[in-house]
């Protein structure tokens, strides 16, 4: 099993050679050209001269107010192990180095949480037992961010609950207004969750970006929660926003809350990853299904960050008409190249 701050030797796995065949490898100068990897498998090569970095969108591990009615994710969840709900990912991510989620519901055993006032027509409450943690350490994820607008559902005690869950299971939660520090492969990670809903709030962010900046971190990371939910194009202010942090020292900005895929962008040569949309998703039996899993594979040079690769694994949240919560990399060519192709719409402003 991989660990933070643990160096791992051992070759590339054979699961590379089916990704491969189903992703999109950006080129990182300032052109943002793309180009596919090629279909045949890779040579096997030490991974200790790399830092693989995965990261996915919207994991919902619950059901509306905690219910277990049938064909929900929480009835799911007692029926099936933990490793059924990310097994089609699981050795991708055990391979990394690094694998960064979204933790969008309360993970809490007690009965007695107050459901947070509703704040609109139509609001939801999603609360899963402690144990749905655990799916998140059959597969091997090392972070999750509670940094959202459903982890406090159930108030402030479910939000604190679901931090323990997780820390129970040996997962890093990115908590508010606070940076997570880890060391993978002898660098420095410094990564900061935040809920950006106006920009405004891009301020609050440069402080923990210089706060991350002034503890020597090899490589700075925000995963925000922001968007307007359905929206396939991020707002201009969004793009201003995270234009400005890249050009603060920025080394990887991804979003999600939306629940559809946004196009990337590279820009001044660092990612840009506008909405992962949904990957594992309870909240309901037919969410959107187009999503990507993207790696940012780095050459380790004499230990210090080299030169980057961005790699897109299209993907589907679900195989079929209604949800089984079990999200699978997409092998159909034509589908697999129309999420590629609109993961390539430039980004307007």
């Amino acid at each position: 099993m991989k660990g933070v701050g643990r160096l791992r030797s051992f070759l590339l796995p054979v699961i590379l050679s089916i990704c491969i065949a189903c992703t999109l490898t950006l080129q990182t100068d300032e052109a943002a050209l793309y180009r596919e990897t090629k279909t045949e498998a890779p040579a096997a090569v030490s991974d200790r001269n790399t830092l693989r970095i995965t990261f996915v969108g919207d994991c919902m591990f619950a059901s509306d107010h905690g219910t277990a009615n049938e064909g929900s994710f929480n009835r799911m969840a007692q029926e099936q192990p933990p490793e059924y709900f990310l097994q089609d990912f699981s050795q991708l991510f055990h391979e990394d180095d690094f694998t960064v989620v979204n933790c969008e519901c309360v993970l809490s055993d007690r009965e007695d949480l107050q459901e947070k006032a509703s704040s609109g027509p139509r609001s939801f409450w999603f609360k899963g037992p402690a144990g749905n943690a655990e799916i998140f350490r059959a597969a091997d994820v090392q972070f999750a961010s509670v940094v959202n607008n459903h982890s406090h559902d159930f108030g402030q005690q479910g939000s604190d609950d679901t931090e323990a869950a997780l820390e129970a299971v040996g997962v890093l939660p990115g908590k508010r207004d606070v940076v997570t520090y880890a060391t993978v492969k002898g660098q420095k990670l410094g990564v900061y969750c935040d809920e950006l809903v106006s920009e405004d709030g891009v301020n609050d962010v440069l402080e923990k970006v210089r706060e991350m900046q002034q503890a020597d971190c090899d490589l700075i990371i925000l995963y925000f929660h922001s968007g307007i939910e359905y929206a396939t194009a991020p707002e201009v202010w969004i793009v201003r926003a995270f234009h400005t942090l890249i050009d603060a020292g920025v080394d990887i900005i991804v979003s999600s809350h939306p629940h559809v895929l946004q196009p990337m962008e590279v820009y001044n040569g660092k990612p840009i990853l506008y909405s992962l949309g949904n990957f594992c998703f309870g909240g309901n039996l037919h969410p959107p299904k187009d999503t990507v899993v993207y790696q940012a594979v780095y050459q380790l040079k004499k230990g210090k960050i080299g030169e980057r690769e961005d790699v897109l694994i299209p993907s589907a949240t679900h195989e079929g008409d209604v949800n089984d919560y079990r999200p699978r990399i997409v092998t159909d060519e034509e589908k697999r190249m129309e999420i590629l192709r609109f993961m390539q719409t430039p980004i307007t402003q």
